[in-house]
């Protein structure tokens, strides 16, 4: 690996020489909006070497795999592949090269069967043009059985388990002649068993010599699988090490390491318990969630990607069905679980995803607003736009929503904003409980201050609040309680008094 320059990055024993490196990032930095997310960062990756990429949510991962893969173009710096320099301006730049990205979103067709998947886009073709089904039979034979992936490759994508599909991805990516994968959260979605068959397969890719970017949140799969980790925090490279010449302890401290100002709230009174769940499971989801919530609490359910977090949030709205267990509100149990017999109990939900189940796209802001509860703005059936104009315009100035008029299509408003409106719309139900996930995803640091005051605000008015969130900063200052899931299951229940950055990250990626 080549010499490391950049201050304040701890270093190990490293085995790999910058002679022998396929991939060589040097220098790569990229902003947004004259907002900085990468930071000078180097990055290199030798044949057959399996290299964790590691940071939390917003570290700036994601923005470096997109720059590898041609959807983003670096501000500054240099990639290198094998020595020669790389202009990536495109995906399939990228992809020439042998640069290939398998997303943790998988990019099937499903109607297609796994062979016209695997070539889909670089069809063998016949010497008239003409789709050459036989020599792609021939050659999806044989990169199965190079891979040793027993798939038969006529069967449709769609009638293959999730592990199989991911099989078939990365036997896509070879057919591209990858030279360097990067694979972004493969484990996501797959149980023990399944994860093992596909790290059996990642080891026969490493044999091949093929240099592979592993990115996971998930530090026990770090330490089993990977050469070597590169830590990313803030859009920073805080750490670079030989995988057996560290610990948990040590990557877990390069992920967090910033020093953070505890916000010190106030003790908050709280009353009843407003949400119970006694061992809630739901098929494919969580199972054997146990917490409460009480009036006047915020109770945050921390943890990482695919942990579950958002699915109990459905739960508790009725958008998700439980097949076990128990979920009461005030103390009576939910039987009819539905948003609508969930609302009529006081719940409001705002998703973490705003733009796909929140918001009515290209409609006025006064609507998004109002929609949860236009029975509180209607007389003889019929909407009161001056009552409902009302409501809009105390909201605008109480959530400081900054817009031309409430009567500018939502889409003009920034993410931020977008996110006030939501809140309003919440709180247009005259919530008991609020279930929100993800409050500041996207939002800057102004809309932050502004969210959290509400929150805190609901809260001192008794309102039971459940926010799902990723940022340990946000979980740290506004929650009494925070509920660590992990795969599922709950890892760790903590009153404010002991949850710390640490305490969390450990019980949300190791389970203790």
């Amino acid at each position: 690996m080549p010499a490391l320059s950049r201050q304040g990055i701890d270093k190990h024993t490293i085995e790999f020489n910058v002679a022998s490196s396929l991939l060589s990032a040097t220098g790569l930095r990229k902003s947004f909006s004259n907002n900085p997310v990468l930071k000078d960062v180097d990055l290199s990756v030798a044949p057959g070497e399996i290299h964790a990429l590691v940071g939390e949510n917003g570290a700036g991962k994601s923005t470096l795999i997109k720059i590898l893969a041609g959807v983003h173009k670096a501000d500054a710096g240099e990639i290198k592949l094998a020595g020669r320099k790389l202009v990536l301006k495109t995906p399939q730049d990228a992809i020439a090269n042998g640069i290939v990205v398998i997303h943790q979103e998988l990019s099937l067709a499903p109607h297609l069967s796994a062979e016209e998947n695997i070539f889909l886009g670089h069809f063998p073709r016949t010497g008239f043009g003409t789709l050459d089904r036989t020599a792609m039979r021939t050659t999806t034979r044989q990169l199965l059985e190079r891979l040793k992936i027993e798939i038969d490759p006529t069967i449709p994508v769609a009638r293959l388990s999730i592990a199989q599909q991911q099989m078939i991805e990365i036997a896509k990516a070879i057919s591209f002649n990858a030279r360097l994968l990067v694979l972004d959260e493969p484990t996501a979605v797959l149980d023990s068993g399944r994860v093992d068959t596909l790290f059996e397969l990642i080891g026969r890719l490493r044999a091949e010599g093929i240099g592979i970017i592993f990115i996971s949140h998930h530090l026990d799969e770090v330490f089993r699988i990977s050469d070597r980790v590169s830590v990313l925090r803030d859009g920073q490279l805080t750490g670079v090490a030989d995988i057996t010449s560290i610990n948990k302890d040590w990557l877990i401290s390069k992920m967090i390491g910033r020093k953070f100002e505890r916000h010190d709230a106030q003790a908050r009174a709280t009353g009843e318990a407003a949400v119970e769940l006694m061992a809630l499971s739901a098929p494919g989801a969580f199972e054997d969630v146990t917490f409460s919530v009480a009036k006047g609490e915020i109770v945050a359910l921390a943890g990482l990607i695919g942990a579950g977090r958002s699915e109990v949030g459905e739960a508790i709205y009725g958008l998700r069905k439980p097949n076990a267990g128990a979920l009461r509100i005030f103390g009576k149990d939910v039987r009819r679980s539905n948003p609508r017999y969930a609302a009529a109990k006081g719940v409001a939900y705002v998703s973490e995803d705003r733009k796909a189940l929140g918001l009515l796209a290209n409609r006025p802001v006064r609507e998004n607003a109002t929609i949860a509860a236009l029975a509180r703005f209607c007389r003889l059936g019929f909407v009161g736009i001056a009552k409902e104009k009302a409501f809009v315009g105390s909201s605008i100035s109480e959530l400081d929503i900054r817009l031309a008029s409430m009567e500018a299509n939502i889409a003009t408003l920034s993410g931020g904003n977008q996110q006030k409106v939501m809140l309003a719309r919440a709180l247009a139900t005259k919530p008991k409980i609020l279930v929100f996930d993800e409050p500041t995803r996207g939002v800057d640091i102004g809309a932050k201050r502004e969210i959290y005051r509400f929150i805190e605000m609901l809260a001192s008015e008794g309102v039971a609040i459940v926010m799902i969130s990723s940022e340990l900063e946000e979980v740290l200052r506004l929650a009494d309680q925070v509920v660590v899931m992990r795969q599922g299951r709950v890892t760790a229940t903590l009153p404010k008094s002991e949850a710390s950055e640490e305490t969390i990250m450990r019980a949300a990626s190791i389970g203790a």
